[in-house]
């Protein structure tokens, strides 16, 4: 098994050397899957049919027989993107043309995502660790500034009771998997939330593969932190409030405020 690469950060302030972050959180480039996770989850859920197909034209759905899921044997089997309607954001084809595949996704993440030395992680400060733009970057507004990387899970099975962690890395592609950067992730998994915001999180297809993106929302400046707004449930959930220095003190985004609520942000190392 490959060693963990860990992640190195500035403080604060950015002076002195980087340091070393212990792990994990490993630093990593590509989707983690545990296929034992997966197979058990799988075995566990009840049979899908029709019913369990979202999205697709509709005549191409009929037919399908109802049945156990098949355990997927690799990440890229888990986003696979299932839904023929799915349009690639790269070439602009439909996901079920033979013509959409790897290739779209490997060219969209080289043309589009941001060099690694455009940005740094920098702290702890009071929410954590965060991510900042390297000196002298400037990001345009509508730039793709990478994709959300971490290890893949099932997801909840209502029939089955919960061993659900305490993750506070989570994001979810519906009706796939939900992706778990608290172990491992890459440097957007150190992006903080704020109130008023720099960045969006979009889900896409590229080249067959469902992904979830990062985007600037405005142009954004050298040595600037980037933020998205993880919205007023993830703290009402977590117990936590936002720190984000837009309002007075501890809030909810939207407003409010919440009592006995602790510190910690999703850019902190547990």
């Amino acid at each position: 098994m490959a060693k963990d690469i860990p992640f190195k950060a500035y403080n604060l302030e950015r002076r002195g050397r980087l340091h070393t972050l212990p792990t994990p959180p490993a630093k990593i480039t590509r989707h983690r899957m545990d296929r034992q996770v997966w197979a058990r989850a799988l075995s566990e859920a009840p049979s899908a049919g029709d019913a369990a197909v979202k999205g697709g034209r509709g005549k191409r759905s009929k037919g399908r027989k109802a049945g156990k899921v098949k355990s997927p044997k690799s990440a890229a089997d888990v986003v696979r993107c299932r839904s023929p309607e799915a349009m690639c954001l790269h070439c602009g084809r439909y996901s079920d043309d033979p013509a959409c595949g790897p290739k779209c996704y490997a060219a969209f993440r080289t043309t589009n995502f941001l060099p690694s030395r455009s940005i740094e992680i920098r702290g702890p400060g009071e929410k954590g660790y965060g991510a900042f733009t390297a000196p002298g970057i400037r990001i345009p507004k509508d730039q793709w500034l990478d994709e959300y990387i971490g290890e893949l899970l099932p997801l909840p099975n209502p029939d089955t009771p919960s061993t659900d962690t305490t993750s506070l890395y989570r994001l979810w592609i519906p009706g796939t998997a939900i992706i778990d950067a608290e172990r491992a992730g890459n440097w957007t998994r150190f992006v903080n939330s704020s109130c008023r915001p720099n960045v969006r999180v979009w889900g896409e297809s590229v080249g067959k593969r469902q992904v979830v993106l990062f985007q600037a929302l405005r142009e954004i400046g050298p040595q600037e932190e980037l933020t998205f707004q993880y919205g007023a449930k993830y703290f009402v959930d977590a117990g936590l409030v936002c720190r984000c220095g837009v309002g007075e003190g501890g809030h909810l985004p939207g407003g409010g405020m919440m009592k006995g609520a602790g510190k910690r942000g999703k850019g902190d190392i547990g």
